[in-house]
């Protein structure tokens, strides 16, 4: 047998192996495609086997054919696969790749088409190109690229534990399809070296196995540890089986029944303490990541602290943070709706039901109310009545923590059971019960932010409509008054002296002053919009802060508050940028501005947008005004949310914690300096330069 028939069977029989184990356990649409894909590449191996061994021309055109039934698969399932992974949708090149796989496999079965003849060369009957063939490897030159792109831009924006999978998916597949592409070498008659690239496919499904045992790619690694811990206590009972057996039948005459019957008793009482010994063996070793509790506690708060606060983002910061640390099957976190008397599912991971929602009144609720007590399938707590419990084994829900405030059930937190299969250990449920009083706080306190954030946005919007109506309510009277006017001369015949190129130039200078006008309003309605739907997404990048400025002032200007003679621009460094989300850099500057607008007198007032270099690579942004000033007790709140010195129900204190959380999440800085009967400055550091 020679080098290029073992690694084939090799090739053929680690991805079998693979293919196997994800197609037995697997449960998620990633885990069936890389079955299919690592079925693909098998059948790719077994046929190279074949035409390793093959003795004549004949015997391997069908080897060649064989493998191809495969490898004109592999590429398409691939990209399938790291689509799915990336979580992106290329649904043409999709489509294009699974009918090029199926027409050049009917093809390849048709005799002198796709693979007619072969040469004799390294001791092989190796494949000999013909054009028809060099199509489906473009075909599949393509698709891998293109599969290797998606993977580099999903490398680029994904963090921690993602980011890592990602380079070993790359590091990997890279190193399998350079060995097994390199095979196609001698097909297009470069003879520099033997054949021997099913190697690296083999290589490549030991460094995936390692990601799935090391860092849980593609959260597969509860079907490797199922397989390892089956496998060795199959192997155990077997032994004992056997050996108990054997030993009787060597000591005692007719020992074989008293043999069996002694090694079932044993295997009877062993099963379940072996089990468990595995399992704790297993994810001693290989999968558990052991975590700091306090430290897992900590690093949910500081992420609290740098994100917008709402219910619903803290939530799924929650679920996403536990989904890292615990990594249950599912996790959701459930509000109380005042409205509806329900629980609302606002957050979640592998839900079934996204829209789940939970009655106040339900046998549940009024548990968890009365206990105030984590609840847990796994417990023989008789306070779990079994239809309850039965309700939560149906959502796959394990445990169910209450969040209270003041001894009000705000909502619960559910969780599964770990994909690693272990139990919830003492540590678990104290952390766990230590984090549910933290987000209670948080999530208390958000309901209460947003609250007052709409009271904010509703007087805001007030105030913006009113602008609005005047700044768009002059252009649309210029285009009415343009447009009546040649209507009326036209109807009373003041027109009829005028001669037809007059006529036409007339309606020409209409025209532009209308579409002068309507292109004014579309400019209006445009910066509105911007600023009324800010991207969801925060996008970093490269923001040209005068334009920025210019943006939000207009802006404030179309809402009536803030007259352009009361703001001057000062930029000292052109062009600068900063490098901050675009959406939320105009957000900041708008409610900084707003702000230095009420503190402002209405005749002699000013306000200040200033841009300089600062320390490096620093850009400021100084804020300044000629108002009131604040004192020092002021001063020292004035990020605090909540806190506000007008009179109830003309502010939130929300404008000036709003923006300390934004600064927070651009990695920015900012302070505040202010005198009573002088004025205030703000001063907003981002990283930045010049363009």
């Amino acid at each position: 047998m020679n080098l290029f028939a073992i690694a084939g069977l090799s090739c053929g029989i680690s991805c079998a192996i693979l293919a196997l184990i994800a197609l037995i356990f697997g449960k998620t649409k990633i885990h069936r495609l890389l079955a299919f894909f690592n079925i693909a590449v098998s059948i790719w191996g077994f046929g190279g086997f074949i035409v390793g061994v093959a003795s004549n021309s004949s015997a391997s055109i069908f080897g060649w054919k064989f493998a191809h039934i495969g490898g004109m698969f592999v590429s398409v399932l691939f990209f399938h696969m790291i689509c799915t992974f990336c979580m992106v949708q290329r649904k043409a090149l999709l489509t294009f790749g699974y009918l090029q796989a199926i027409v050049f496999n009917f093809i390849s079965w048709i005799p002198d088409k796709l693979i007619t003849k072969t040469r004799y060369v390294y001791g092989l009957f190796y494949n000999d190109t013909t054009f028809l063939f060099s199509l489906a490897v473009l075909s599949y030159l393509i698709l891998v690229i293109a599969s290797f792109r998606e993977l580099l831009n999903f490398y680029k924006i994904s963090t921690g534990e993602k980011r890592t999978q990602t380079l070993y998916v790359i590091f990997g597949f890279l190193i399998g399809f350079m060995g097994g592409t390199s095979t196609f070498s001698p097909e297009f008659r470069i003879d520099i070296f033997y054949p021997i690239g099913n190697f690296g496919i083999v290589l490549y499904s030991l460094i995936v196995t390692y990601a799935i045992l090391r860092h849980q790619l593609m959260d597969i690694e509860v079907i490797i540890k199922k397989t390892l811990v089956f496998a060795s206590l199959f192997l155990i009972i077997f032994g004992i089986f056997v050996g108990i057996t054997l030993l009787m039948q060597e000591l005692i005459a007719g020992g074989r029944l008293l043999g069996l019957a002694i090694s079932s008793v044993i295997i009877i009482f062993a099963v379940r303490p072996l089990d468990d010994f595995l399992i704790r063996i297993t994810d001693r070793y290989l999968f558990q990541k052991k975590y700091d509790y306090k430290h897992l506690i900590r690093q949910f708060m500081d992420e609290l602290k740098t994100m917008i606060l709402n219910t619903t983002d803290v939530a799924q910061s929650t679920v996403d943070f536990l989904n890292t640390s615990i990594r249950p099957i599912v996790s959701g976190v459930f509000m109380y709706n005042k409205f509806t008397s329900q629980y609302d599912l606002i957050a979640s991971s592998d839900f079934k039901d996204k829209a789940l929602k939970i009655a106040g009144s339900s046998e549940l609720v009024k548990i968890l109310g009365d206990t105030r007590q984590i609840l847990s399938t796994k417990n023989d707590d008789k306070s779990l009545p079994f239809q309850a419990r039965e309700r939560l084994m149906t959502l796959d829900i394990e445990l169910m923590i209450p969040l209270l405030i003041h001894k009000d059930l705000i909502g619960f937190l559910c969780l599964g059971k770990k994909k690693s299969d272990e139990n919830y250990s003492t540590d678990d449920i104290e952390a766990l019960s230590d984090l549910s009083g933290a987000l209670s706080i948080s999530l208390s306190n958000a309901q209460l932010f947003d609250e007052r954030a709409d009271a904010e946005k509703r007087a805001l919007v007030g105030t913006i409509a009113t602008g609005i109506n005047h700044e768009v309510g002059n252009p649309l009277n210029i285009i009415t008054i343009k447009l009546e006017t040649f209507r009326i001369l036209a109807k009373e015949g003041l027109l009829a002296n005028k001669s037809k190129e007059e006529i036409i130039d007339e309606v020409e200078k209409i025209t532009k002053v209308c579409l002068d006008s309507a292109q004014r309003i579309a400019e209006i309605t445009k910066q509105v919009s911007e600023f009324a739907k800010p991207d969801k997404k925060l996008i970093f990048g490269k923001v040209n802060i005068s334009e920025a400025i210019d943006e939000t002032i207009a802006f404030l200007k179309h809402g009536m508050i803030l007259d352009s003679e009361k703001i001057e621009k000062r930029i000292i460094c052109e062009p600068a940028y900063v490098f901050a989300d675009r959406g939320q850099l105009k957000q900041i500057l708008f409610n900084l501005i707003k702000n230095a607008s009420h503190a402002i007198d209405k005749e002699k007032g000013k306000v200040i947008v200033s841009v300089d270099k600062n320390n490096g690579d620093e850009i400021a942004i100084k804020i300044i005004d000629n108002g009131h000033g604040m004192p020092k007790e002021v001063r020292d709140k004035v990020f605090t949310p909540f806190f506000t010195t007008k009179e109830p129900g003309r502010g939130t204190g929300l404008g000036l914690a709003l923006v300390k959380i934004m600064i927070d999440r651009n990695n920015a800085k900012i302070k505040s300096e202010s005198e009573e009967g002088k004025g205030t400055t703000f001063t907003l550091i981002f990283k930045g330069g010049l363009l």
